[in-house]
C-alpha cells in the first residue's frame, strides 16, 4: 500500500509539469495597442537588448541618451500588449496553483525573463521588463507607483524624465522632465488623450503624488524569491516520493535479513 501510494503522488507531482495550461484567464490583443507580434522572437533579455542596440546603432543613438530611454520604452511598448501575465502549469505549477487558490499575485510573473515568454503584461510587468534593461545599461531609473498604475524615473544627464512604456503618453522630452510635471499626478493626465478620462482618472487619483522607489532597486524581491523557489520545486518536488520509497524499501529489505537490522563489529 506505502508503495502504491508514493508512486501514485510522485506521478500526481510530476505530470504538472507537462500540461501547457494556465489556471488564469489571460487578455487577449484588443487590436488596439501599438503590438507587434514579430518582437515575440525576443523571448530573453539579452535578445531584447541586442534588438535595441541595433536600432540604436542605425540611427546613431548614443546609449544613455535620452532617444536611446525612449527608443527602449517605445520597444518594450511594443513587445507587449496589456494584460497580467500569469505562470501555466508547466513552466512553475506550484505558483500558478498558489496564485489561484491563495493570492493572485504569487502566480503573477515579476522576473523580467518570465515575463518575456509571454507577449502579454501589465503595467508593473512592462516597467520591470525596462528596469531590467536599464540596469544591464548601467542607466540609474526608479519605479513610481500611482493609485493603480506602475511606471517609471529615469535619470538622464543628472535630470529625472517619467516613462511609462505600458501606456505610452504622448509626451515631448520637456513634458517628461520633473521639473515640468513635479510629481504630480494630475499633470499627466492631459498626455493621455487615447485612453477614457475615467480610467486614466481612476490610476493617478486626484491631486496625488506617486510613491518614489529606491534608486536601482530590483522589484519585488519577496516575490522573485518565491517564484523562483516554486519553480525549482515544481520541476523536482516529485522525485522526494520516490526517494522516500526508496529508503523505505532498503529498510524492508535490511529487516528482512536476519540481523540485518543489528550494528556489526
Amino acid at each position: 500500500m506505502t508503495k502504491t501510494l508514493l508512486i501514485l503522488t510522485a506521478v500526481i507531482l510530476f505530470i504538472p509539469n507537462l500540461l501547457d495550461i494556465n489556471l488564469f484567464k489571460e487578455k487577449v490583443f484588443n487590436q488596439k495597442e501599438q503590438f507587434d507580434v514579430g518582437l515575440g522572437r525576443l523571448n530573453s533579455l539579452p535578445k531584447l537588448s541586442e534588438y535595441i542596440d541595433s536600432l540604436a546603432r542605425e540611427s546613431k543613438v548614443k546609449a544613455g541618451s535620452f532617444a536611446y530611454v525612449s527608443q527602449i520604452s517605445n520597444v518594450v511598448r511594443r513587445r507587449f500588449f496589456h494584460g497580467y501575465s500569469h505562470f501555466s502549469l508547466n513552466e512553475n505549477w506550484i505558483a500558478a496553483v498558489s496564485g489561484k487558490l491563495i493570492e493572485q499575485g504569487l502566480g503573477t510573473k515579476v522576473q523580467p525573463g518570465t515575463i518575456l515568454n509571454n507577449p502579454n503584461a501589465a503595467c508593473s510587468q512592462q516597467a520591470i521588463v525596462m528596469m531590467a534593461l536599464l540596469r544591464n545599461k548601467n542607466i540609474p531609473y526608479r519605479h513610481l507607483g500611482f493609485d493603480h498604475h506602475y511606471a517609471l524615473d529615469v535619470l538622464i544627464a543628472k535630470k529625472w524624465y517619467f516613462f511609462d512604456p505600458n501606456m505610452e503618453p504622448v509626451m515631448t522630452q520637456q513634458d517628461r522632465s520633473e521639473d515640468h510635471w513635479k510629481y504630480q499626478g494630475d499633470s499627466l493626465k492631459q498626455y493621455y488623450k487615447s485612453w477614457p478620462a475615467a480610467h486614466v482618472n481612476l490610476i493617478f487619483g486626484n491631486n496625488r503624488a506617486p510613491l518614489k522607489g529606491a534608486i536601482n532597486e530590483v522589484p519585488a524581491p519577496n516575490a522573485r524569491l518565491y517564484q523562483a523557489t516554486a519553480g525549482v520545486l515544481s520541476k523536482t518536488i516529485w522525485i522526494l516520493p520516490l526517494l522516500l520509497l526508496y529508503l523505505h524499501s532498503r529498510r524492508k529489505s535490511a529487516a528482512s535479513i536476519p540481523g540485518g537490522n543489528l550494528a556489526t563489529a
